[in-house]
């Protein structure tokens, strides 16, 4: 009787690819799907697949469905689900601009994912980093004398990567 198992489940980002790992019988055909989908079906190949959904914005769950094969005609019925995580994206915007007099400080809020660290310049010299503690920081560029542009670099969430 051929056999199909799946890799752990695991955790992507948002609008990533989301790919499991297949494994068992050399040349064995599994059925599966996702998300209760149509079915698929996929060769094990030296006895492993991978099977994907690009672009995924949201939780994928990847059902094994039947395992046969083709040279013996056995098969059997399988219930082994594993599940991708999609965490979302972070994000991070600034929330408004304003004037202010020369030599005075030019402030600027950030606002966006709770923990996310973005990374920002001023006039598009050196980067920098912030952390949005509770979502939200704010910048500075004390005596200013010029207009000042703050930009955006990236954000990240450390804690889901």
């Amino acid at each position: 009787i051929p056999i199909a198992s799946i890799n752990p489940t695991t955790t992507i980002c948002s609008g990533t690819t989301a790919s499991l790992a297949i494994s068992g019988t050399s040349g064995a055909v599994v059925t599966y799907n996702f998300n209760s989908g149509p079915n698929n079906t996929v060769t094990l190949t030296g006895g492993a697949a991978t099977v994907s959904v690009p672009n995924a914005t949201s939780n994928q769950i990847l059902n094994l469905v039947s395992v046969s094969n083709p040279t013996s005609n056995c098969s059997q019925t399988l219930s082994a689900p594993a599940t991708i995580s999609v965490n979302a994206l972070p994000i991070a915007s600034i929330n408004s601009t304003t004037s202010i007099c020369s030599g005075n400080t030019a402030t600027f809020a950030i606002s966006g994912t709770s923990g996310a660290v973005v990374t920002y310049n001023f006039n598009g010299g050196s980067s920098s980093t912030v952390a949005l503690t509770s979502g939200a920081a704010t910048v500075s560029v004390p005596n200013a004398t010029s207009n000042q542009t703050l930009n955006l670099v990236s954000v990240s969430n450390p804690i889901t990567n």
